[in-house]
């Protein structure tokens, strides 16, 4: 028998190398390390696929364009733009809007448009209003997973366009100003064509003191715009302010203009003439933030007590650099001669600085008696300051009344004792027997609620003359400081505190002194005596009440003249 196994297994072995898996068509489940795609992947597309080797399964582009491209610069011009600048072209998809992302710890910000401008590699984004001072991240996508994202910082708005008010005019307009400085808590812009040399100065002292401590003391900064920040505004104001605050601000846009007919800023913003070359962060910027936080606290009232809100932005000055050096100057000096005959310190005078620098004496003595600086906050907190309210605050705290505390005040001035209700209680300190007297010669004034006045005398001895007023009190001082509260006054050749108990705010009818005795001269000391800023500082505007600020500038008129 023959034996054919050997061949027939020799030929079955040929006929497998011969049609083998060479050209397996997909059609098994078998091994695909030579499947006929032909680039070594094992999805189901062609065999020209341009996915070069990947197994993503998807039929995209892959953006080789953007290979080695990077944000050569970003920046935003202003409020509603930025651009981007690129390294190279990646190609007509930069134009996308889609590819780009902007993100702050302040919130993300919308991107409405983008174009692209390939010659020049610049992208224009178009975005929602920035936030100023924010710092953002500009985040750019490109549409591979092969390249990886591009990113890069930049300030919100380079410029920005503000609502200011001309009070020449007496209406609104708007000007345009670049960022000078970014702090923690506050952001600088100044009109274009004007210029401020302390930026830096001005950034360190609202972050590193007034900030934090008229925040602290009285209340938390409102954040309408949610950028962490106040904008301090430096713009050109002629001779109008040294800076003023704008309520209008705090409310939206479409409210003030329903409201009022007015644009809103709709942001917390300070502003700042800059004539004079500076930001002033010593007296300008505290007084004004006081207004901004007085404003958050008490809103818009029917009732206004001009020496509450003034007076204690006078304070803050105090609260931040331990004492208002030019309110206390100006108080000394009395260059007006007003102070010395005698003023309400309650009823206000517009465009007056010796009513600003009356009320910063009266609270900063009224917070030393309550216990210290701390407790400028409980007058704060009061609704308005209305006299009565103030009443009873003290009576609360020592059982007495604002009058008698405002005539015992009036004696701490002159008095200057240690402690007591005739000091500042470590509030404040200057030579006693220096206050502004009645002019010599004088044997009488008019006085109205609330106002007292010294007369030097040469007597030993004074008592009513019977001819003053029926709110009149007198309180005698020796030269040793010893004050005499009963008639006759021990005066023995030093001062007689002539004063106006009474407490009619309505029509304030002003009594005749006495005590109709002349007053002598004394020989003052050389002092500072700096002319009034009051007409540089406008009353914060209620919108409710124009005829304020047209009061107060019909005075600023005057006084230029």
């Amino acid at each position: 028998m023959k034996r054919i196994f050997p061949w027939l297994l020799i030929l079955c072995l040929a006929l497998a190398a011969c049609g083998g898996n060479s050209g397996d068509d997909d059609d098994d489940d078998n091994d695909h390390s030579a499947d006929d795609d032909s680039n070594g992947d094992d999805d189901d597309d062609a065999a020209g696929d341009d996915d070069s080797g990947d197994d993503d399964n998807d039929d995209s582009t892959p953006g080789a364009g953007w290979s080695g491209v990077t944000i050569a610069s970003v920046n935003a011009p202003n409020e509603y733009s930025i651009l981007v600048t690129l390294s190279a072209d990646p190609g007509a998809e930069a134009g996308e809007a889609a590819l780009y992302a902007v993100t702050s710890d302040n919130g993300d910000l919308e991107i409405t448009q983008a174009q692209y401008d390939a010659p020049t590699k610049l992208v224009t984004l178009q975005t929602r209003k920035q936030k100023l001072g924010v710092e953002y991240t500009l985040t750019v996508t490109p549409p591979t997973a092969k390249k990886a994202p591009l990113t890069a910082q930049f300030t919100a708005a380079d410029t920005a366009a503000f609502w200011a008010w001309d009070f020449a005019e007496e209406d609104e307009y708007q000007l345009t100003a670049n960022r000078a400085g970014v702090g923690e808590h506050c952001v600088i812009y100044v009109e274009q064509g004007s210029n401020v040399a302390d930026v830096a100065e001005t950034i360190a002292a609202f972050d590193e003191q007034i900030y934090p401590i008229e925040t602290e003391l009285f209340i938390a900064a409102p954040d309408f715009d949610g950028n962490d920040r106040i904008t301090l505004l430096s713009l050109s104001g002629g001779i109008y302010y040294g800076g003023y605050f704008f309520g209008v601000n705090a409310e939206s846009n479409a409210d003030a203009l329903s409201m009022w007919g007015l644009h809103s800023n709709e942001m917390e913003i300070i502003y700042i003439n800059a004539d004079g070359g500076s930001l002033e962060p010593v007296h300008v910027i505290p007084h004004e933030f006081q207004h901004l936080l007085y404003h958050e606290k008490h809103g818009w009232q029917n009732v206004y007590w001009d020496y509450h809100d003034e007076g204690l932005a006078e304070t803050a000055v105090h609260a931040v650099y331990g004492i208002n050096q030019y309110s206390l100057d100006y108080y000394l000096s009395d260059p007006s001669g007003s102070i010395g005959r005698g003023r309400s310190l309650v009823h206000w005078t517009y465009a007056d600085y010796d009513s600003y620098v009356q009320a910063y004496l009266w609270w900063i003595y009224l917070a030393g008696r309550l216990g210290g600086l701390d407790h400028l906050a409980d007058i704060f907190n009061l609704e308005n300051g209305d006299p009565e309210e103030v009443t009873a605050l003290i009576d609360d705290a020592w059982g007495s009344d604002m009058p008698t505390t405002v005539l015992q005040n009036e004696l701490a001035i002159w008095v200057q004792d240690d402690s007591g209700p005739y000091s500042f209680n470590g509030l404040l300190s200057f030579p006693a027997g220096t206050a502004p007297t009645v002019p010599a010669g004088y044997d009488s004034v008019d006085l109205e609620p609330y106002a007292g006045a010294i007369f030097l005398l040469d007597d030993d001895l004074v008592n009513y003359p019977g001819t003053q007023g029926a709110h009149i009190l007198y309180a005698g001082i020796d030269p040793d400081g010893n004050v005499d509260l009963a008639a006759p006054f021990q005066v023995s050749g030093g001062a007689l505190l002539a004063y106006n108990s009474g407490t009619n705010t309505v029509s304030w009818p002003a009594e005749h002194s006495g005590p109709d005795l002349s007053a002598v001269s004394r020989l003052k000391t050389a002092r500072f005596a700096p002319a009034s800023p009051a007409w540089r500082d406008p009353p914060p505007f209620n919108p409710e009440h124009p005829e304020v600020w047209r009061s107060w500038g019909t005075i600023a008129r005057e006084r230029e003249r």
